[in-house]
Parts: structure tokens; C-alpha cells; sequence
């Protein structure tokens, strides 16, 4: 299998920690630098139509995209760890706030940031007034936030989930490119500490 990566992006580290924590090393990496474009090139285009990273490449040519789908089908692969739940309760409440954290967070912080940010100004259309509403949005939810990782130690539950892949990449992620300071959110902040223990957290 091949995963396209990019280094200095938030969904490949997603799937790249996710890999750490199961320990597979046998998957090739293969790095596009969206800086230069080579995610609009045809040659990529012919393997992700959406231009995105990151994209998994099967034996047989089957490509997969999208992070969480491409962590959920190596989860089915490699169960163990397991990440995405070992009961019916606890697999809804780890897809619940994985979805909740990417729509509600990950989504206004990363418009925020595409539409305010100097250096995102050659990639992206920017609009300024739509960048200012959506880092505003971002800013509350991580208030929001805040308050749900004072009630546990993990984001779903008693241990270490997809879930918690799904914040980590967000608040580390989006919190310093809106230039907000991480100190403001002292749970989303204790939870990073818990998080960069890990070995993944580097991955």
C-alpha cells in the first residue's frame, strides 16, 4: 500500500498517527508538496479527483480518501490496538465526537485560518469577513470544547481513541495558525500534554 502525505497538513498526520499506534510500518509514503502544486497535477488528479491529501493506494489500484475512511478501513485490516470502539455504545460515542470535533472545530478553525492567513493567499480565494466568522465560530467552540475535556481525562471515554487523533491534529494543528494562544483553553491544553507523551504525537 502507498498513503500520499504531505508533511505540513493536519489529515495526513491524522492517518499518520493512527499507523503509529498500530505500529504498521510497512506502508510506502509517498510526499506531495502542495506548495508546489503536485496535488493539481494530472497525474494525481488521475489517482484523487478531489486533489486532496491524504489518499491510500491499494495493491490493486483501489484508492481510498479521506482520512477517518482510510483509518477505519486499516482499523478492519490491523484491529488491535483497537481506535474505533469495542461495543456499540462506545463505537457511537467515538464517531460522535470525532464528527463533532471535525464540523464544529476542525472545519470554522481551518476556513479561519485559509481565509485570514497571508500565506494561504496563493492557494485560496480569500475572504476576510468569511475568515473572521469562522474563526469566531472556532473560537467559541473551543470554548466548548474546553469545558467537555474537564469532565475526562480522553475525549471519548476512559482511553485513548480515534477521537483523541481527530482533537490533537485540530488544537495543534489550527490553534497557533489563528494565532490564538493555547494557554486560554487549559483543558485543550492538558490534553495536548497527554497527547505529545504519546509516540505518535511525532509522527
Amino acid at each position: 500500500m502507498k498513503l500520499y502525505n504531505n508533511k505540513m497538513a493536519n489529515s495526513p498526520r491524522k492517518v499518520r498517527m493512527f499507523l503509529a499506534e498500530k505500529n504498521i510500518t510497512d506502508i510506502e509514503m509517498i510526499d506531495i508538496d502542495l506548495m508546489k502544486g503536485e496535488h493539481k497535477t494530472p497525474e494525481y488528479r488521475a489517482l484523487a479527483p478531489n486533489s486532496r491529501i491524504p489518499a491510500l493506494e491499494l495493491d490493486d489500484g483501489t484508492v481510498i480518501m479521506e482520512s477517518t475512511a482510510i483509518c477505519r478501513y486499516i482499523e478492519s485490516l490491523y484491529p488491535e490496538p483497537n481506535l474505533f470502539g469495542e461495543n456499540p455504545l462506545e463505537i457511537a460515542s467515538i464517531e460522535m465526537w470525532q464528527a463533532r470535533i471535525y464540523n464544529e472545530l476542525m472545519l470554522p478553525l481551518a476556513m479561519g485560518f485559509r481565509h485570514l492567513h497571508p500565506a494561504m493567499s496563493s492557494l485560496e480565494i480569500q475572504n476576510k469577513d468569511y475568515g473572521e466568522t469562522q474563526k469566531s465560530i472556532g473560537i467559541k467552540s473551543l470554548k466548548y470544547f474546553n469545558s467537555v475535556l474537564s469532565e475526562s481525562e480522553f475525549v471519548a471515554g476512559e482511553r485513548y481513541t480515534f477521537a483523541d487523533i481527530q482533537m490533537i491534529t485540530t488544537t495543534d494543528f489550527f490553534i497557533g495558525l489563528n494565532q490564538l494562544n493555547l494557554a486560554d483553553y487549559p483543558e485543550i491544553e492538558r490534553h495536548t500534554k497527554l497527547m505529545s507523551q504519546r509516540e505518535s504525537f511525532s509522527a
